[in-house]
């Protein structure tokens, strides 16, 4: 059994990042590792030419603060419809893991292990499900055995609780007392952030507001309390200036003339200049992107038809668009649109016979005169059919790249590990592309105020709330167990070498943890400060057991010459859980051993100064960079904004040959 259980399953579809995983490097160094994992994130939405940002929604705590439940609904007795709704929840969850576990080689063993029989019979018994056994079922799901936090466990998990919050109220006669009570700390908890100004007396918000949503009780209570504090959590910007260095070109190009043109073969040179440019479009559904190519060809040909040669000076105005898609689904296209105009004027008339030269340079004047609007007419057909198949077949590889890399880098990966924010919405103005993001499960809350504004000089920019990392963290690692094996497997499977931080000395034995099941990684943003907590459940050190601790790390946010360093405030902290120091209460031996093996395996891990290096952009943007840091802001209300801007040195629009003859 504990093979199985142990053991990641072998149907995960891709290896689970490194930051997945660890329990310290997950989060470090705080800022510019979040930061960067986001950006690179984002960089892969429009890794043709695009990344994102996002705007804040328009509720805010205050608007709730002042008369935080409104007409205080009364208790509804939960009926058999609501019971039957929690129910079907469940059926519908239980499809993915079915599937999952079906193409798992363990899949036999998880079956057993979480009762997979009885657990389709509570979900279709209804009003009959058995309370006791479905809190039997919650606890497997529950137990914190790794693998259990997968999407297609955590589903169910949710969904048997939720059933069991239905059916529980339903028959609990006290259900009315218990309900009231809820509502009551409801009102505290808003009040007491209202009044500090801070995230953390939200803290039972989301999962209070979750059960009172699977028993049916206070629907515009539960709605307007989601709204308030469900705002975005994370926020993308890329300027159009930074990206318009990887696309704008400038054209410049002589090609030879060779066309048939009724019946007439034209020869000579044709000289086109122009630019290839970015330009971002303003829409409110999706964000938009133009690549345009602006050019003029001036050419001079001639063309011989027996004795006549006719040469002509021609002027050709080139207009081409590719427009660019970005939405949370996709990444599409639209075909290219090409406009060509062309002007032309006889520069002079050859006659090639000794005997009749002026009739026949007459005669030839006044066909050359009828049959130019025909062939002028075929000569912008020609050309505008050859830009738009150009242009499209120089843009489609790239499209199609960024298409694949959009799904198969971004959303996919995303949606199997259960990351996938529940909110994201992608638009764009004349200048920026922009992304909004909300990451908060039913039973967690998110952002309740605006985000910082965005210094004007940056580029690319991130502003992420503390709820988005903390909702991420929990979802991925409450109540897993890591051990220096596993997270040596994955460093080798990701290619990288084990942090010297986490080696285990020549004089520490092999090393576990076990995260708790609440806020197990925890960042706590104050004014020019983050606090970083890591949670533990349960440590071995070899052969040794150890209790719960928590140790946690202060940094402050400095500036100086604008480099921008975090800089630890005092020693890493180790201590229980709601141990106060100084309180009066003593550790106890086994506490101090435990707290003397972290303290020196942590003071490694949380650096005393972490300097924020200028970011590198990956992939072709590579050269555009690195990007020095231009702000970075954290206030008591959970949000960190951090902006980057133009390297000091940026080079001219490169000149390549990009048009072909018109």
């Amino acid at each position: 059994m504990d093979g199985f259980l142990r053991g990641q399953l072998d149907s995960r579809v891709a290896t689970w990042p490194l930051e997945s995983t660890q329990p310290a490097r997950f989060v470090m160094p705080l800022v510019s590792r979040t930061f960067q994992i986001a950006i690179r994130t984002t960089l892969v939405l429009a890794a043709v030419i695009a990344a994102l940002v996002g705007r804040p929604a328009a509720a805010q705590l205050e608007s709730i603060a002042a008369d935080p439940l409104g007409d205080r609904p009364p208790f509804t007795a939960v009926g058999d419809t609501q019971v039957a709704t929690q129910a079907a929840e469940l059926k519908e969850a239980l499809g993915p893991l079915r599937q999952l576990l079906t193409r798992s080689r363990s899949g036999a063993g998880w079956r057993k292990y979480l009762d997979w029989n009885e657990l389709e019979r509570q979900a279709a018994s209804g009003t009959n499900a058995d309370v006791d056994t479905l809190a039997r079922l919650y606890r497997r799901l529950d137990s914190g055995e790794n693998s259990l936090e997968m999407p297609q466990f955590a589903a169910v998990r949710r969904a048997v609780g939720g059933y069991l919050e239905a059916v529980g109220t339903a028959r609990n006669p006290d259900a009315a007392k218990v309900y009231g009570q809820r509502l009551d700390r409801l009102a505290a908890a808003i009040a007491e952030a209202k009044a500090a100004g801070t995230p953390q007396p939200l803290d039972m918000v989301g999962p209070t507001l979750a059960r009172l949503a699977e028993s049916g009780q206070a629907p515009k209570v539960v709605s307007r309390l989601r709204q308030a504090l469900g705002m975005p959590n994370l926020l993308l910007e890329v300027d159009e200036a930074l990206l318009s260095r990887a696309v704008n070109r400038v054209v410049d190009e002589t090609m030879p003339v060779n066309e048939v043109i009724l019946g007439t073969r034209i020869r000579g040179t044709g000289h086109t200049s122009g630019f290839v440019l970015l330009e971002f479009q303003p829409s409110e559904k999706r964000a938009v992107i133009d690549l345009l190519l602006t050019a003029t060809n001036h050419s001079q040909t001639h063309g011989t038809k027996g004795p006549v040669t006719v040469h002509t000076l021609g002027t050709a105005t080139v207009d081409a668009r590719k427009r660019v898609f970005i939405d949370a689904a996709a990444v599409t296209s639209a075909p290219v649109e090409a406009n060509v105009s062309i002007s032309t004027k006889t520069a002079g008339i050859a006659v090639n016979k000794r005997c009749g030269q002026n009739l026949i340079r007459k005669i030839a004047s006044r066909k050359v005169a009828q049959m130019q609007p025909q062939a002028r007419a075929i000569s912008q057909q020609r050309a505008r059919e050859r830009v738009r198949s150009q242009f499209e077949t120089q843009t489609a590889d790239v499209l199609r790249r960024a298409a694949s890399d959009y799904q198969t880098k971004f959303r996919n990966r995303l949606l199997e590990r259960g990351w996938y924010p529940e909110m994201l919405r992608i638009n764009s103005d004349d200048q920026r592309i922009l992304a909004t993001a909300r990451k908060a499960l039913p039973d967690q809350v998110a952002a309740f105020t605006k985000p910082p504004a965005v210094a004007s000089a940056a580029v690319l920019s991130g502003r992420i709330h503390q709820s988005f990392f903390n909702n991420l963290t929990e979802q991925e690692l409450a109540g897993r167990t890591l051990t220096k094996e596993e997270l040596e497997s994955q460093m080798q499977k990701a290619g990288r070498k084990m942090p010297e931080s986490l080696e285990s000395d020549a004089d520490q034995p092999p090393w576990s943890i076990t995260f708790a099941k609440r806020k197990p990684v925890e960042l706590l943003v104050g004014d020019d400060t983050v606090k970083l907590t890591i949670r533990g459940s349960r440590y071995t050190s070899g052969d040794r057991e150890f209790d719960a601790m928590d140790v946690w790390a202060m940094y402050k946010v400095e500036s100086d010459s604008g480099k921008f360093r975090l800089v630890r405030d005092g020693d890493v902290q180790i201590y229980p859980p709601n141990f106060v120091p100084g309180g009066g209460k003593k550790l106890s031996v086994q506490e101090t051993s435990l707290r003397g093996i972290l303290q020196k395996r942590f003071n490694k891990v949380f650096d005393e100064v972490i300097e924020l290096k200028p970011v590198d952009l990956p992939g072709e943007l590579k050269p555009l960079g690195p990007l020095p840091m231009e702000q970075l802001v954290a206030r008591k209300d959970g949000w960190i904004a951090a902006g980057w801007r133009q390297p000091d040195a940026v080079a001219a629009p490169a000149v390549t040959l990009v048009h072909s003859q018109p």
